[in-house]
């Protein structure tokens, strides 16, 4: 395994394909009669192991495109100031931006302990079954608070958070049912595994793009699995409520942001988010998984985009002066060995003292 220049392109060209694909199963309504949301976390898992991973494999097989990667070449080994390169400086520039945004993601997550911690003294604390029937396993803690505004999972710590409003029992078995349904599908760990590969491509656009797509599915993967079962008039039930509760929201708080980076919502910011779930809910029938063909082609597609990998060419020169090829020096040129361990390299004429022959050993020349 390799990691290049050539490596890291590559990748983030079939990141940016695949994003389009998991945007377009997103936002096609018909989609969702074919691609479940199965597919479509699993879709979007394989992209961040995708980025994780941006290396040259065994099997890749090299293409060469010196219209595409010779400027990228060449760019990034222009020397702007003796001795540092485009490279350099790139990586070095690369590595500052991680330092700081990963100072500032651990900052946010020490900051969220502390306000979980001034939460917790003045909550009403419960259970999931003062609420609804639940397995005990899955009898979560439920706090009511007048210090956020949107209902709300503390993944890591599996509590439930719900403002203090006048909610409906049906209302309350909504939120409830979609919460659980987010601590089961472990959603908080995709969630950081994606804020780290946001810090790491913190230049890479896309990445932003992708963390609102793959938000979206979490979401709908937890609608999908929290109706699991209900009848078309529950889910459309369980549909209204989404709606009434979207109405019922205040504004974000500065501590429903604070906890952003350890929680996962009920209600996104963004209202268009809530159309999406919707039209899955009304349009989609749950008892139904994706194809076992299409969940295979998913599972090898990390290997299938790990084939190919754009390699910078450059022509062969047939005529310039004092240059020769590798088959020219091994024909005609050979090694002999000296009494102090060296070696002397005689072509054409010209001899050279080397200390390693091992590179010329390897490319079939003699020793005499």
């Amino acid at each position: 395994m390799r990691l290049s220049i050539s490596s890291v392109f590559i990748t983030l060209i079939m990141v940016v394909i695949m994003e389009i694909f998991l945007y377009f199963l997103l936002k096609q309504k018909k989609r969702f009669l074919i691609f479940r949301a199965d597919f479509i976390i699993l879709l979007g898992i394989i992209i961040l192991f995708r980025l994780l991973f941006p290396l040259e494999l065994p099997f890749t097989h090299s293409i060469y495109l010196g219209s595409v990667m010779n400027p990228i070449q060449s760019f990034f080994n222009f020397e702007f100031a003796p001795g540092v390169n485009m490279l350099e400086l790139f990586c070095s520039i690369w590595v500052v931006g991680i330092c700081f945004f990963g100072f500032i993601y651990f900052r946010k997550i020490h900051n969220s302990k502390k306000v979980i911690s001034i939460i917790s003294q003045t909550v009403q604390k419960n259970k999931v079954s003062s609420f609804i029937e639940i397995e005990t396993k899955y009898d979560y803690p439920v706090w009511i608070t007048d210090l956020v505004s949107i209902p709300m999972v503390l993944g890591l710590n599996e509590i439930i958070l719900i403002p203090r409003k006048n909610f409906s029992q049906s209302q309350i078995e909504v939120i409830l049912r979609h919460e659980i349904q987010h601590v089961k599908n472990h959603d908080i760990y995709i969630k950081q595994f994606l804020n780290i590969l946001m810090i790491i491509y913190w230049w890479f656009l896309p990445i932003y793009w992708l963390n609102n797509n793959l938000n979206l599915a979490l979401e709908i993967r937890a609608d999908a699995k929290a109706t699991n079962g209900f009848s078309k008039k529950d889910i459309l039930n369980y549909a209204y409520t989404l709606v009434d509760l979207e109405d019922r929201i205040d504004d974000i708080t500065f501590i429903d942001k604070s906890l952003s980076t350890s929680a996962n919502f009920l209600l996104q910011e963004n209202s268009c988010t809530l159309s999406y779930r919707i039209n899955y809910l009304t349009k989609s029938n749950f008892k139904k998984k994706s194809n076992a063909i299409l969940l295979a082609f998913l599972v090898v597609l990390p290997f299938i985009s790990n084939t190919i990998i754009l390699e910078p060419w450059h022509d062969y020169p047939n005529q310039m002066d004092n240059t020769f090829s590798d088959n020219d020096l091994i024909e005609n040129g050979y090694l002999v060995k000296n009494s102090d361990g060296t070696y002397t390299l005689f072509y054409n004429g010209n001899q050279s003292v080397i200390k390693d022959p091992s590179v010329y050993l390897d490319m079939g020349m003699e020793i005499k």
